[in-house]
């Protein structure tokens, strides 16, 4: 008898470690280096896409942040010549090498057959490092409730507390409270403002999708008062309120792309109507609150040809129908008035933060100078307008695709809010979000620092407002996203932060 219970420990043995080898292993695929190559910002960017897709397999799974992973795939492509080579290692989080791949070849060769090829080796070499017990078999995780506190010790020593839905360094902790998420609400909206406070409490919002504008009261629940469809070939962009012409009462100012031409408008609500007051106006709006001050209205004129913004930012004014240009502002490299913002330096200097076309954020001196720039891409979005394209027709086709940045924030305490999509990012116009959060950074003299952030939404977040008069936090989220015969939907998550 009791030899047989040995036998079958010894023969159940391999199979009760069977779940443990066979879990995915969770990794994150950290920035490329890219040396020798033109728009080295970009072929990082789409170096870490490639590799983090075609790593994605029945034995790994690549994770948004070093967090979640149980091991970290860095790399280095390198062209010299007519020669390249793409070199990669995986590691533990713990630093123990799991194992490297490399190819190398002719440098005109298609990219993308050369990163799958590398993505196959290196999930050999994983794999393998796994099985052999090189490494420890990744531990399944359970992700803790809104109840629960969860304390990590991070490379730096800085604690980090995990409650309600803001995470921040403990020592920026006062308490958070979870708010509420509205019910599905009709279209796949993906632009957001906030109007006024109504005297019974609730608060204008407005959402915007491709042609058709929204206006809603949100209070207990969030109740669509009215709404405006726009021409098949107006594609709203950005939407925004200001008081602009100064009367004390808010305007909706809706960036609209119409052919290769702008053709913004601003709106109204009368009577819990909205009313079209000025159309065909030939800028890109913006409001903002630079450097933490009042929001004011801001615009920019369209280019011609390739270029997609003409000219500095300059504030604006509102007479009837018509736009008084004001202060001009000048920007730095990358600079539009779609992805840039001003924040205060140490010393109370006016610093310029900016979102690069890959994603980057750059932090200018006041001479316009970088001093900056962040390791993670940040405020990418799925929305994007199309203008003709005579310079490359045989490559992009007669239409060129041209994607929108999330809002900068930054606020009254001078710190700087920016959003950050993440998820199955395939390169070229196919943009596939698939969660987002809210970032929260101060400025420490040298670099942005985190100050909190948001738990990750589990849809794609296409834009966000801080209402900062109440200290809450506006989410959009589109847990449906439209089709050939679907509309979509889209849901409104408010956060209080404390």
């Amino acid at each position: 008898m009791k030899k047989m219970i040995i036998l079958l420990a010894a023969l159940l043995a391999p199979l009760l470690a069977l779940p443990a080898l066979a879990a995915q292993v969770r990794v994150y695929v950290t920035d490329m280096n890219a040396i020798g190559v033109q728009n080295k910002d970009e072929m990082k960017f789409t170096l870490q896409t490639l590799l983090a897709s075609r790593l994605n397999g029945d034995s790994i799974l690549t994770v948004g942040s070093i967090a979640e992973a149980d091991a970290v795939v860095s790399g280095t492509y390198i062209v010299i010549g007519k020669v390249y080579s793409f070199d990669a290692i995986a590691k533990t989080t713990g630093g123990t090498t799991l194992g490297r791949a490399f190819i190398q070849g002719d440098a005109t060769e298609e990219l993308i057959p050369v990163v799958g090829k590398l993505a196959e080796k290196l999930s050999v070499e994983v794999g393998r490092a796994y099985a052999s017990g090189v490494a420890i078999a990744p531990v399944s995780r359970t992700a803790p409730s809104q109840t629960n506190i969860v304390r990590s010790q991070s490379q730096s020593g800085v604690q980090r507390v995990q409650s309600g839905d803001i995470i921040k360094p403990e020592r920026f902790v006062k308490g958070s409270v979870s708010g509420l998420v509205s019910k599905r609400l009709p279209g796949a909206a993906n632009l957001l403002a906030v109007g006024a406070t109504m005297p019974d409490g609730t608060r204008q919002v407005f959402l915007a999708q491709n042609n058709r504008l929204q206006y809603f009261r949100q209070g207990d629940e969030t109740k669509l008062m009215a709404s405006a469809d726009f021409k098949v070939n107006e594609k709203i962009i950005s939407l925004d309120t200001a008081d602009a012409d100064g009367d004390g009462n808010l305007e909706i100012y809706v960036t609209v792309a119409k052919n290769d031409d702008m053709a913004s408008q601003i709106w109204e609500v009368r009577n819990d109507k909205l009313v079209r007051i000025a159309t065909d106006l030939p800028y890109y709006f913006r409001a903002l609150a630079l450097a933490g001050g009042p929001k004011k209205l801001y615009a920019q004129e369209s280019g011609r040809g390739e270029d997609d913004f003409y000219g500095d930012v300059f504030e604006v004014a509102r007479a009837g129908t018509s736009i008084k240009k004001g202060a001009v502002i000048k920007m730095p490299r990358f600079g539009d008035i779609f992805s840039f913002n001003l924040f205060r330096g140490t010393e109370g200097e006016l610093l310029t933060i900016v979102i690069n076309p890959s994603g980057y954020l750059i932090v200018f001196n006041p001479e316009l100078k970088e001093l900056w720039r962040s390791n993670d891409a940040f405020g990418m979005s799925a929305l994007y307008f199309q203008k003709s394209n005579e310079k490359n027709i045989r490559v992009d086709g007669d239409r060129r695709w041209i994607f929108l940045k999330q809002r900068i924030q930054v606020t009254s305490k001078n710190e700087i809010m920016i959003g950050k999509n993440d998820g199955m990012f395939v390169i070229g116009n196919a943009r596939n979000y698939k969660r987002g959060a809210v970032y929260n950074f101060s400025w420490d003299g040298s670099s942005l620092e985190e100050v909190w952030r948001t738990k990750d939404t589990q849809n794609y977040m296409p834009d966000y407002w801080y209402d900062e008069s109440r200290n809450e936090l506006l989410i959009l989220q589109m847990p449906q996203k439209p089709g050939p015969f679907e509309e979509g939907a889209a849901s409104l998550a408010i956060k209080k932060v404390e």
